[in-house]
């Protein structure tokens, strides 16, 4: 594998973030139940290459809810770029929502549909990190950006999720998930990227613990995506091809991301089967809050 400057994946990682988008548009009517999506590129199944698609989790776990309950319908409101501040204020989206912003959006369609929403999931925060405590320059994580940016983080998310409460009602499950670490996908790929994938994985998990505790105070359940890619694990090792033998959690990420790719080397968006498995990992949470 060709050998990349941290800095030439890092520029390519914060160009996919914040590529544009457009959300879907309100598609249920009448007694129809829903199924309500918010969130960030994650959440409209984004592809280098290839933009936004129907095949991210939040499509994946529709068609598996689906199978519960058939009449479900699907609002995709996610944006991609979208960040804690974006999303309740609508400054600086990437995308333009009739109701002023993607949260003006979602509490609109909530309280146009009182009892017909299902449940509602959400994936924020990741750009909110990316945009002020990385060093594109090396791809480092700084801790005490991250450290400092937390509270005020905790508190978008607080506003976002206490708004979705007040329209939609308490008995609206509200699952959110914790990211995985795609700069472990430096491991190998860049000069000194060993390194640098656990110093920036040390970081991730604060932000990470930070997310998980803000969505919990706001009483949403959280899906731990972290811990289906096994983010903290480099004790154990599996082979890759073409890489030999990594820890899990760059093994996972290489296997489930585009970052570790030859043709998309530093895009940070899961591909096909890492869609799959955050879906399941929202699935597993929703099964105990469904009736």
């Amino acid at each position: 594998m060709r050998r990349l400057s941290s800095a030439a994946v890092a520029a390519t990682l914060i160009a996919s973030m914040l590529q544009g988008g457009i959300p879907a548009a309100f598609a249920g009517s009448g007694g129809t139940v829903s199924y309500l999506a918010l969130g960030d590129s994650l959440s409209v199944g984004h592809q280098p290459g290839r933009g936004n698609t129907t095949n991210g989790y939040v499509d994946d776990l529709w068609r598996s809810v689906r199978q519960q309950i058939p009449a479900l319908s699907l609002q995709k409101l996610g944006c991609v770029g979208e960040t804690t501040r974006s999303m309740i204020t609508g400054k600086n989206s990437q995308c333009h929502y009739a109701a002023g912003s993607q949260l003006d959006a979602a509490v609109s369609f909530l309280e146009a549909h009182p009892g017909q929403v299902a449940f509602i999931t959400i994936d924020i925060g990741s750009n909110d990190l990316f945009e002020r405590c990385v060093d594109f320059s090396t791809g480092r994580l700084d801790r005490a950006c991250t450290v400092d940016l937390l509270p005020r983080l905790q508190t978008r998310l607080t506003h976002i999720l206490d708004a979705l409460r007040a329209a939609g009602g308490p008995a609206v499950p509200i699952v959110a998930m914790t990211y995985y670490d795609p700069l472990l996908g430096f491991w190998g790929l860049v000069p000194g990227g060993r390194a640098l994938a656990r110093a920036d994985q040390r970081v991730w998990a604060v932000f990470n613990a930070g997310l998980a505790t803000g969505f919990r105070a706001a009483d949403a359940t959280v899906a731990d995506v972290s811990r289906t890619f096994r983010t903290h694990d480099f004790a154990a090792t599996v082979v890759v091809p073409g890489r030999g033998r990594l820890p899990v959690n760059v093994a996972r990420v290489c296997n489930w991301t585009w970052f570790c790719s030859t043709k998309f080397a530093g895009d940070p968006h899961a591909n096909r089967t890492g869609y799959r498995k955050i879906a399941r990992t929202f699935d597993r949470k929703l099964q105990g809050l469904l009736p």
